[in-house]
Order: C-alpha cells, then sequence, then structure tokens
C-alpha cells in the first residue's frame, strides 16, 4: 500500500524501529562508515530477518535498509556502480519479500551528515552547495524508484539549508507518482541539531505541505521532541511523525551509543503524542521490534 492512502484509511500508524539496534542485537558488527549498509554488504539475510521482526509485531510503515547507502559511501570504499546498483537491488529484495500489501515501504534517505560518517547528523555542522545536495541524494533515490519505491522519508535531517535544498531543488523534480517526507534532529531544547530555531522551521515547512504532506522528528531524545512540540510543531498542517531514539548519546568517534536508555519513556510519552494528534509513531536508534510491538499495543 502506498504512504498517502495508508494515512487516509488509519488513523495511527506504526512505525518500525532501530533497524541498526536489531542488527547489532544479531550479533552483527556495525562499527564502520557504512553503519547497517555494512550488513547489507556482508550479511544481507540478516537484513531480512530485522524487516520481518518489525512486520511480525505489527508495523505499518517499514523502512528500507538504505539510510547509509548514498553512492558517495558506496564509492568511498571503492565499489563501482555496477556492484552498487547489486546492492539496492539486495535492499528492496530484502524488504519486499518480508512485507505484504498491509505494510508501506518507505525508502529511508539519510542526510549528508550521514555519509560524513563523524555524527554529524547531529549536529548539522556541514555546509555544502545546493547542487551537491542534489547530487548526493538524487542518485539514490532515482535507484529506488527505479526499483519500484516511490515512497520515500529523508531522515535525521540535521541543516536547515539541507532542509530547503530538499525542498526547494530535489522534491520538484519528481512527479506526483512520488511521495517524500522529512524527519529532521532537534537537541535537547527542541531546537534543529544546527541550532536553527525551530520556530523557524516550522515557519518554512508550513509553506510546503503540498510537497511535504509527513514532518517529524526522528533520533531524537524524548526531552528534545517534547520542546519541540512546544516550540509549534504539532500546529503545522502537515501529518506528524515521531520517532525518537532510546535515550542515549551518539560517540562518533567510537560509533558507539553511551548514556542511559528511556525506552520506557518513548513509550509513556508516544501514548501521550497520540492523544495529541500525532498519526505516525515509531522508534530509530536503541529501540527494538520490542518497543514496537509496546507502541503497537497503544493504538
Amino acid at each position: 500500500m502506498r504512504l498517502l492512502k495508508k494515512i487516509n484509511h488509519d488513523k495511527q500508524l506504526v512505525l518500525d524501529g532501530g533497524l541498526a539496534t536489531t542488527l547489532e542485537g544479531y550479533g552483527c558488527n556495525l562499527n564502520s562508515s557504512l553503519w547497517s549498509s555494512e550488513v547489507l554488504v556482508h550479511q544481507p539475510e540478516k537484513v531480512k530477518q530485522a524487516h520481518q521482526e518489525f512486520v511480525d509485531v505489527g508495523a505499518d510503515i517499514i523502512l528500507t535498509s538504505t539510510y547509509q547507502a548514498s553512492f558517495d559511501t558506496f564509492k568511498s570504499i571503492g565499489m563501482n556502480t555496477e556492484e552498487i546498483e547489486h546492492l539496492f537491488d539486495i535492499a528492496v529484495d530484502s524488504i519486499t519479500t518480508t512485507t505484504t500489501d498491509e505494510q508501506v515501504i518507505v525508502g529511508s534517505l539519510g542526510p549528508y551528515g550521514a555519509y560524513l560518517s563523524d555524527g554529524s547528523e547531529y549536529t548539522g555542522e556541514y555546509e555544502i552547495s545546493v547542487e551537491e545536495y542534489v547530487a548526493f541524494h538524487e542518485d539514490r533515490i532515482n535507484a529506488l524508484i527505479n526499483r519500484g519505491i516511490y515512497d520515500f522519508v529523508f531522515e535525521t535531517v540535521p541543516n536547515i539549508n539541507e532542509i530547503k535544498a530538499i525542498v526547494e531543488y530535489i522534491i520538484p523534480n519528481y512527479s506526483d507518482e512520488t511521495t517524500f517526507w522529512i524527519s529532521c534532529t532537534v537537541n535537547d531544547e527542541g531546537q534543529l541539531s544546527d541550532g536553527t530555531d525551530f520556530e523557524q522551521v516550522c515557519q518554512f515547512i508550513r509553506l510546503h505541505l503540498d510537497r511535504v504532506p509527513v514532518f517529524g522528528i526522528n533520533c531524537s531524545s524524548v526531552q528534545g521532541v517534547n520542546q519541540a512540540i512546544k516550540r509549534g510543531l504539532l500546529s503545522l498542517p502537515q501529518v506528524i511523525a515521531l520517532y525518537p531514539n532510546g535515550g542515549k548519546t551518539y560517540d562518533p568517534e567510537k560509533k558507539v551509543w553511551i548514556g542511559t536508555s528511556e525506552n520506557d519513556q518513548l513509550t509513556q510519552n508516544t501514548k501521550q503524542w497520540l492523544e495529541q494528534g500525532v498519526q505516525i509513531v515509531g522508534g530509530c536508534c536503541e529501540t527494538t521490534p520490542k518497543d514496537i510491538k509496546e507502541i503497537r499495543s497503544l493504538i
């Protein structure tokens, strides 16, 4: 089923959880610049297993294993175009063979900061040209469209200029057959990760309902999400999607999550968010199928 049809059909939807976290639970080593795409390269059967687990616990929306799978990422480790195209075959096959018409498959598109592999998706401390943003994102979008994926989410976007490049220069290049949503990261004060006032983000997104019918926050703390709500997130005309992380902080040097888990707060706050009208809920890094099962039980 397509994303907008599913949104119109069901009042509340459950997104899947942390793919990388679930893969680590299988014993996969993700300590590399490829992150979960490392498993796509070497243990693709594990990716399929993770998708199946999220389907089994009741997720309505399943994200492809392509968050880190940009052409630039794979070329940086010496892969040629033919090899990269084959990995997209594997990624799409892994998700289409584990889902039914009841689930929505959404292409996961990490920000430019994810390619840098230095934690920039949580700081937004990078600046490239509009042309570079377009080239970076479009190769992967086109690869997924060529394999039958037409719903997409730009995830963990921390930078206002990247958000503007996506909305003004990337999304307009595609037909109405494709649907895009944007999910950003915020700090614990509810500001965009690059420091931009969240009110400013909302002012911009509000103007582009036709291009961005779904907007939200992912891989941020529950506290940060609640602060963004106070700053106007729920006043937007878009469908809102919230899928925070498990509460820990990412260490980009060691490529591990540190700190204390707050998965129990995720479940408790999800109930409140649903009552406030949030339509899509789920989890991100450090959340597992168990967490998604608990969120499913709230609906």
